[in-house]
């Protein structure tokens, strides 16, 4: 039992590692160094675009809880932007996000993750409890 709780331990420090890694983790640096060196013109809107694909995948995946908090807890937007550290833009956008939305609706992971690259299991073979 301590082997299995060790190696899901280990397994998980990996996979957020490769996270990290994947993320870029110096920021400042390695976006920084490149676009001085390439004069800022193709790296600075590959970078903004990447950024805006983050934070639309941070949206979809924080709308449903603002959307709890201001539907059905009734709190108001200043509580929201403080709890949620969100704008007011981004609670209406959200709002309109969820709205649109079919009952039920769960993002897609981003891309390259390991939920996003895991086969799905086939519908009539339910996954097999371990013994």
């Amino acid at each position: 039992m301590k082997r299995t709780i060790g190696f899901a331990l280990a397994c998980g420090l990996a996979l957020l590692v490769a996270g990290c890694a994947q993320q870029g983790g110096g920021g400042a640096t390695a976006g920084g160094g490149a676009e001085a060196a390439s004069g800022g013109s193709g790296a600075g809107t590959q970078t903004a675009s990447a950024n805006a694909s983050v934070r639309d995948f941070n949206l979809q995946v924080k709308c449903p809880g603002i959307h709890l908090e201001k539907s059905k807890l009734k709190w108001d937007d200043e509580k929201i932007e403080s709890h949620e550290n969100v704008t007011a833009e981004d609670i209406a956008s959200c709002e309109a996000f969820t709205a649109s939305q079919p009952k039920g609706y769960v993002p897609p992971p981003p891309g390259g993750t390991a939920a996003a690259a895991a086969p799905a299991p086939a519908a009539g073979n339910p996954p097999t409890k371990a013994q």
